[in-house]
């Protein structure tokens, strides 16, 4: 007891200070860190520092200083109360647990610092990492050089490197198209420019590439590289998304007009809030701009379900695209080495939350929704308005019908029962009933606690005891008959005998027809304008799936959610009848079947009801003349493309699960950045997101670009981890000429085709490719050109292309199956392949089932943002080019193309120039006629065929020096 009473003394100031560095932070160290520290922090749990525990873990607090029986740390140690014991299998001395009490309740003194940590850099490193800081330009060394080579030849000139000659003429040229147009330059270009000696004619060049439509092509696909661009929605069914093509167009055109980057992004994360006060030639295009989110990955069966793996997602890409940082490792825990937490996670997450994605269906809910109208021209609005009006006018006497009361309660009950689950009842009174003319037979059918049974088999007959001749049999003739009408017309000038009500409320017929309901062929009902109560036949001869499989010709009835549906049999005659049948769950799994009432109702009550039929006839002919203007009325075209929802702040996720909620983060930009809240709480904060992305003072968004651009041209940035530009990625090569382009980049208008000429117009982009060099074998220092394998997509257009079939028009929407038809599912899911002879960067691309091509040849993973291609060389790609069909095909059309020429030499030196620009050389040459018969003075079309697919095959045609 003396020991603890000495415990409890409060030690002074300064010997508190001493108390943690002498034996808490050994302590820490020693049992703690491992698991709650910079590289792992199991419960959410750090304790490396003051921050780490302040914020707690999953389970809460981990310490209140001063009261050490209340703070969860202390519990764990004693191993006691209601947290896991701690350390799990080794615990601490009687000494230790008291050391760490005594420091709790003297105030838990932590040397470490207060709040210096964001993430996984102490604030100092976060403020001083070379990404973070503003852009800081220096002029270029003072020399004559172009300016990209000023900077560059500093780097070199240290390490005894220097530039290689410039490239051969031809070879330049055709780098240079590909490079900015992803095609090889056509013979006239390339002789035209052979031909030219004048300074400016390489200038030119550039400036016709840049100006064509195939750079946007070009480079658009790169852009959709980075956005995991795909036309499927990527869930378990992978469901098509018929409108993201126009997502697509637009980030060519984007290209293609070259348009500013600060806008761009502004476009692309907000078009639809911009577009509100654009003028009416601009909303549609920005609308379609923000399929930069709406193409985001869906996932699983039910995707609106796991809705938070799209928004993470899109952080993700938001993340890599535009800032070059990995903002999704931050959903489970702060991120372990870049100064982001999951605070600044959530932050972002609530935007996305507030933030309506477009739905494009999915196994559990085949039917797509939610996409967004484009604004229609004049011509088409004044036409609907026209035809709104007509139909504003409809909907107004539809409105006034007044439907009589229908007094059925004061029939008289024969019999009522129940449908157990899955399950029959029948439908037999023992003694027949007596029907007076106009006397009705009411079958009512209701739900149970669950709704009961979507679909209940119903069978009813009626034969006459006195009256042999008359019967009656629902089944039989409702399914050739109901499709006429509500109620089944008579035959042979009788009136009508069969009615079919919605008793929900105040008894009325059903009234809307529906042809081929559920999308199914053959099937017929009659219901409410919502899907029930409804009546409905299959009048096929087959069985039809819908839900389940509903037995051909046979008549069913399907309860609402809060009320009965009615089958009325109102009698023609005077006529005594013996009543049998019987109902049957059609569709178990309810859980709970239906029952049923069957009532005897007299004519004095139905006095009505010649009233409720003329009302059902009127109905049928506004109804049809609604459909005829409806069918009329301009149908607006639709965009994959998001818009605002309910705005809101979203709660931490504890440890990325959803349903483990922690605190309710407000909507803002990452701390490190500013941590600027969104102000305008009535929106989803995407407005305030784009202009933060898009500011000149955000230091990332435009070195990231630039070193894109460079990339592209170099084959590698001057950040070899052009996704990432955290502390797990690379520092800059050229840090000095990374911040001039994008200082450049952004006072110069945010061009991006400014900085593609000032990269092209280099010494170091003009030179040839040489030797690898034992100073630089990585070329970081660029002293010379790296050669480069062409891309997938210009493997396969410039096949098309030698072929003479290259379609060069503009591609647009994929003839997919309409959408009623979609039955997709995880084991039969949409993989369809549209192969089209447009350019690839308009070729269908399937998530799931990526088109065997470009899986071969290296495209990108439509799944995840794809900063750069691989290169790989496998064995299937020299088979591809010895088997597969496009190559034969092209090699054929190829062929064609030169075999008219006079002599061999010509005919080969036709195919050298469509393919690669230039003549045979004598070796070639030489080498190709060894295909011929020996002595042959010209090629059949057959042998020229031989030749074509060895040239298209070589390296000289696949890839770029």
């Amino acid at each position: 007891m003396l020991t603890l009473g000495l415990a409890a003394v409060p030690l002074q100031a300064a010997d508190r200070e001493d108390h943690f560095e002498s034996r808490i932070r050994p302590l820490l160290s020693r049992h703690c860190i491992g698991c709650h520290g910079p590289e792992k922090q199991k419960g959410g749990l750090r304790l490396d520092d003051k921050a780490g525990w302040s914020k707690g873990g999953d389970s809460g607090t981990t310490i209140l200083p001063g009261k050490p029986n209340e703070s969860l740390l202390i519990q764990a140690v004693r191993r006691s109360g209601p947290v896991a014991a701690m350390p799990p299998k080794n615990p601490l001395t009687s000494a230790e647990v008291r050391d760490l009490e005594q420091w709790v309740r003297d105030g838990a003194i932590d040397t470490r610092g207060g709040s210096g940590r964001l993430g996984g850099m102490s604030l100092a490193e976060a403020r001083s990492w070379w990404s973070f800081q503003p852009l800081a330009p220096s002029p270029p060394p003072a020399t004559t050089d172009h300016p990209i080579d000023a900077f560059l030849k500093a780097r070199m000139s240290p390490l005894g490197l220097k530039f290689q000659p410039l490239a051969d003429k031809h070879d330049l040229i055709r780098r240079l198209s590909y490079d900015l147009t992803g095609l090889p330059p056509s013979p006239k270009m390339m002789q035209a420019y052979l031909n030219d000696n004048s300074a400016g004619a390489y200038e030119k060049i550039v400036d016709q590439l840049l100006a064509s439509t195939e750079y946007g092509e070009k480079w658009g696909r790169h852009w959709l590289d980075l956005v995991r661009y795909a036309d499927t929605a990527g869930e378990n069914s992978d469901h098509p998304v018929v409108n993201a093509w126009r997502y697509r167009n637009w980030v060519i055109n984007a290209f293609n007009q070259d348009m500013a980057y600060d806008r761009f992004i502004r476009a692309q994360l907000a078009g639809d809030l911009l577009a509100q006060a654009a003028p009416e030639n601009e909303k549609a295009d920005l609308i379609i701009a923000t399929g930069y989110l709406a193409v985001a990955r869906r996932f699983g069966h039910d995707t609106d379900s796991d809705m938070h793996l799209t928004f993470e997602d899109t952080i993700d890409t938001l993340g890599k695209t535009f800032l070059g940082l990995t903002l999704g490792c931050a959903r489970c825990h702060d991120h372990k080495y870049d100064p982001v937490t999951t605070q600044d996670y959530y932050s972002l997450y609530g935007i996305f939350q507030s933030t309506r994605f477009p739905f494009p269906g999915c196994e559990a809910k085949m039917q797509p929704r939610d996409m967004v109208p484009l604004p229609a021209n004049a011509a088409q609005k004044a036409l609907t308005n026209q035809i709104d009006g007509a139909l504003a006018e409809i909907d107004s006497e539809m409105s006034k019908l007044d439907y009589p009361d229908l007094n059925f309660a004061a029939g008289r009950i024969l019999t009522t029962g129940t449908v157990r689950e899955g399950g029959s009842s029948p439908l037999i009174l023992q003694s027949p009933v007596e029907l007076s003319k106009g006397d009705m037979l009411l079958l009512s059918i209701t739900p149970l606690a669950n709704q009961g049974a979507d679909f209940t088999r119903v069978d009813l007959r009626l034969k006459g005891t006195d009256d042999s001749s008359f019967s009656r049999d629902l089944n039989s003739e409702a399914v050739d008959k109901l499709t006429s009408g509500n109620p089944i017309p008579g035959t042979g000038g009788m009136a009508a005998n069969w009615y079919f009500f919605d008793l929900q409320k105040q008894p009325r017929l059903l009234w809307t027809p529906v042809t081929d309901a559920y999308g199914k062929k053959g099937l017929f009902a009659w219901r409410t304008d919502s899907e029930t109560p409804a009546v409905m036949v299959n009048t096929s001869s087959d069985p039809v799936q819908a839900f389940t499989k509903l037995p051909s010709r046979t008549f069913f009835a399907h309860p609402g959610a809060s009320g009965p549906v009615g089958i009325g049999f109102l009698s023609p005659m005077n006529v005594r009848v013996q009543i049998t049948g019987h109902l049957s769950d059609a569709h178990p799994g309810g859980p709970d079947g239906v029952g049923f009432t069957l009532t005897h109702v007299p004519a004095t009550s139905l006095q009505t009801l010649g009233r409720h039929v003329e009302i059902q006839t009127r109905v049928k002919q506004l109804s049809s003349q609604r459909a005829a203007l409806v069918s009329k009325r301009p149908v607006p075209e639709m965009a994959y493309a998001v818009a605002e929802a309910k705005p809101g702040d979203a709660a931490v996720q504890i440890r990325g699960e959803p349903e483990k909620k922690g605190p309710i983060i407000p909507r803002g930009m990452p701390a490190i950045f500013g941590g600027t809240p969104v102000s305008m709480k009535t929106a989803s904060g995407r407005m305030e997101l784009a202009n933060w992305l898009a500011s000149p003072s955000n230091p990332l968004v435009a070195r990231v670009m630039v070193n894109r651009i460079w990339q592209q041209h170099f084959g590698a940035g001057l950040v070899r981890s052009p996704n990432d530009f955290g502390s797990r990625g690379l520092k800059p090569t050229h840090p000095e000429l990374l911040d001039w382009l994008a200082h450049g980049f952004m006072k110069n208008g945010y061009s991006m085709k400014r900085v593609h000429k000032l990269i092209v117009t280099s010494h170091a982009y003009r030179q040839s490719a040489g030797p690898p060099n034992s100073l630089d074998p990585d070329n970081q220092w660029l002293a010379r050109f790296s050669r480069r394998r062409l891309s997938a997509e210009e493997i396969r257009d410039s096949l098309l292309l030698a072929a003479g079939n290259l379609d060069a028009s503009p591609g647009g929407a994929h003839p997919f199956p309409p959408e009623k038809s979609w039955g997709f599912t995880q084991h039969n899911p949409f993989a369809a392949q549209y192969d089209t002879n447009k350019r690839a960067v308009y070729q269908m691309i399937t998530r799931n089932r990526r088109h065997p091509f470009f899986a071969l040849f290296d495209g990108a993973d439509p799944n995840s943002s794809t900063p750069e291609r691989q290169a790989t060389t496998v064995p299937t790609q020299a088979l591809f080019f010895m088997n597969d069909p496009l190559v034969h095909e092209s090699a054929k059309a190829l062929a064609t193309r030169g075999a008219d020429k006079p002599t061999a030499q010509a005919q080969i030196d036709a195919l050298f120039m469509i393919a690669l620009q230039r003549p045979s050389s004598p070796r070639e040459f030489e080498s190709l006629m060894a295909l011929a018969p020996p002595g042959s003075t010209r090629l059949s079309t057959e042998e020229l065929a031989s030749v074509a697919r060895v040239v298209v095959s070589g390296n000289s045609f696949l890839t770029v020096d």
